[in-house]
Formats: structure tokens, sequence, C-alpha cells
């Protein structure tokens, strides 16, 4: 192993290991007034959060030590699993197995809640890294890309009816991601997002309701009488009420029914009212060096495979960090998102705990 491959490999799981911590902390005192309210505990949903973790350090050291083969033979029915649990979405529809939460129908609930888009997203990278790396698709060809984009597409159609803008948004970035990786020609690029951009619009225009709505109200941001902007602004009040150095470990305010989903969606928040601008500065580093350490294993990778999928788990996790972050300043709408490793949500902590399984697994197969 390589000097640089053996320091990222150590900062990756530095990083993600700090992480994790921090965000036993954040989940112990962000859910705490929730968790005392709804269950007469509040430790519920942080013991909860333990066991996620638990569950994703598993899954993380098992894919860490498998061979490229395993990854590649799992792919497709990965994909395909996902992709037909999204569908699963509408024919359960409103039932105790689809519940509708927030407005949009985008979880299976057989006893264990799941959201089929996350697991479909670490399915398509895989998926897309078999095509490329075997020459099925020419990706230097429109055509090639086409089709790539294609398995992101139909996926992402059915996430926007559901309706969950943010999960359409991070699968479509992943996919640009994807094909930048796998050396698709800008060219390609720029008509395909442009022809994104144009469906993407097009459609919210049309439909009008959730969505649009959500954009309206972000534009008017000093509107208290913005229903759908409530959330903005008690995110913002929480984010600046933290000051420089925060009022504390535990001593959030805004979390004790003022800002919604304190736990999950609006966690960076909390962080920044209780550790203020220093401790939010700290996890954003750590986030920092853990992306820059699994690009530089991706970008190490012996193996076309290898360097679309390192690239494609590490847009997973980059794109969670950028979305929950813009959300919670105010920058774009407001959607469902959970911060990577930090937030409650068992799914989300799964999955992301894989994908840094899959770049440590990368990392190994490189330097053997």
């Amino acid at each position: 192993m390589t000097n640089n491959s053996a320091l990222a490999r150590k900062v990756l799981m530095g990083a993600t290991i700090t992480i994790l911590v921090i965000g036993i902390l954040a989940v112990g005192t962000a859910s705490s007034f929730y968790s005392l309210k709804e269950t007469g505990s509040d430790t519920t949903y942080l013991k909860g959060h333990v066991i996620r973790i638990l569950v994703g350090i598993v899954a993380c050291m098992a894919l860490s030590t498998r061979s490229d083969r395993f990854f590649k033979n799992t792919a497709l029915p990965v994909y395909i699993l996902s992709f037909l649990a999204i569908i699963a979405t509408f024919v359960l529809k409103d039932t105790q197995f689809a519940p509708r939460i927030n407005g949009s129908v985008r979880w299976l609930d057989f006893g264990v809640r799941i959201l089929p888009s996350d697991f479909m997203r670490f399915g398509f990278v895989l998926f897309a890294g078999v095509l490329i790396s075997k020459g099925t698709v020419d990706i230097r060809k429109f055509k090639g890309v086409f089709i790539i984009a294609l398995l992101a597409l139909l996926p992402s159609l059915l996430t926007m009816l559901q309706p969950d803008l943010s999960g359409t948004a991070f699968t479509l970035f992943v996919m640009l991601v994807v094909l930048f990786v796998a050396g698709a020609k800008f060219s390609h690029l720029a008509i395909l997002i442009g022809g994104m951009l144009l469906i993407g619009s097009s459609t919210v225009l049309i439909r009008g309701d959730y969505q649009l709505d959500r954009i309206k109200a972000s534009l008017q941001e000093n509107t208290m009488e913005q229903e759908d902007n409530y959330q903005t602004l008690q995110a913002r009040i929480t984010l600046g009420s933290g000051g420089f150095s925060g009022r504390g470990l535990g001593q959030s305010r805004q979390k004790r029914g003022f800002l919604p989903e304190a736990h999950t969606d609006f966690i960076l928040a909390v962080i920044g009212e209780e550790s203020g601008f220093l401790g939010t500065s700290a996890v954003l580093i750590l986030f920092f060096l853990l992306f820059t350490s699994s690009l530089m294993i991706a970008r190490g990778a012996n193996t076309t495979f290898d360097a679309v999928v390192g690239g494609g788990a590490t847009a997973i996790l980059l794109t969670g960090v950028m979305i929950h972050t813009l959300v919670n300043s105010g920058v774009i709408p407001v959607t469902g998102m959970p911060l990577p490793l930090i937030s409650w949500g068992g799914t989300s902590m799964v999955v992301n705990l894989i994908c840094i399984g899959t770049v440590l697994g990368i990392s190994r197969r490189s330097n053997t």
C-alpha cells in the first residue's frame, strides 16, 4: 500500500468514526424532546440510532473485505429490487405498508421502515460500473451516455411523482458524477443537463402543487405568514442563535417544539445552535476530509469498475451533505434530507456506511 493510499484510508476511517460519534451526541440532544413526548423516554430515539449505526458498521466491515466480483454479481439484483421497491410505494400508497409522511409516499414499512430510493442509488452506481467497465456501453458516445442516464432517469421520474424532489435531485447528481468519472464528453453532459433542466422545470410548473409551493416559499423568506417557509425560518433562527461558540451541548431551545424534524432533516441547525460556528465548521471540515480521502482512493483504483463505483459512492455521501447543509442555511427550498452519518434514520445510515465500506474495499484491492 502506497503512502498516499494508506493515508487516505486512515483519514477516511478516522473521519467516519469521528462523525459517527458526533452524530450520537447530536441525535441524543436533538431528539430528546420529541422522544420524551412520543415515547415517555428521552433516549428512545438515541437507542434506535445506535442500533442502526451498529448494523451499518457490520455491513461496512463485511463489504470492505469483498472482491469486485461480488459487487459485479450483486449489481443488477440490487438495482432491480430497489427499483421494484420504488414502484411498490405507488401500488401500496396510503396503506400501512406505504404511509404518507409529510405529504409524500416514499417509504415502505414492513415492520422496518426503508427508503427504496437510497438503495436504488447505490444499485445504480454498481450497475453503471458493470456496464461501463465491461464495454457494454461506449461512454464516449452519446448513445452510451443516454443508456446510463436512463438507468437513473426512470427511477428519478418515479421519485418525483411520490413526490420527493430532494431524492430526485440527489439521484440525478450522482448520475452526473458517475458519467463524469467514467469519461463522458463535456458536450454530451451539457446536452443531458440541458434536457433535464427543461423537463424538470416543465414538470414542476405543470404539476404546480407541492414542489412549486416550496420554491415560492423559499423566495419569500421574510414572510412569516408563508406556511411552507416556516421550517426554513426556524432553521435560520436555530443556526443564528448559536453564535460563535454555541449555547452548549443539550442547551438547544429550538429543538423543544419550534424546529420540526430537529433530529433528522434539521440536525445541522441544532448542532449550530449548541456548538456555534466553531462546531458547525468542525463538522463540515470532517466531511471535507472524508470526501477528499474517498476521492483519492477512487482515483487510485486499478480498474474502471472500481473507479466508477468509488466516484459514485463518494457522490452519494457528498450530495447528502450538500443538500442538507443548503436546506438548513435556507439557500434552497426545504426538502427531507438527513445529514449523512449524523441524522437519525436507518436507511440513510446503513447505505452511507455501505458506501464507505465499498470505498475501503477499493482501497484494499488497489494495493494487493
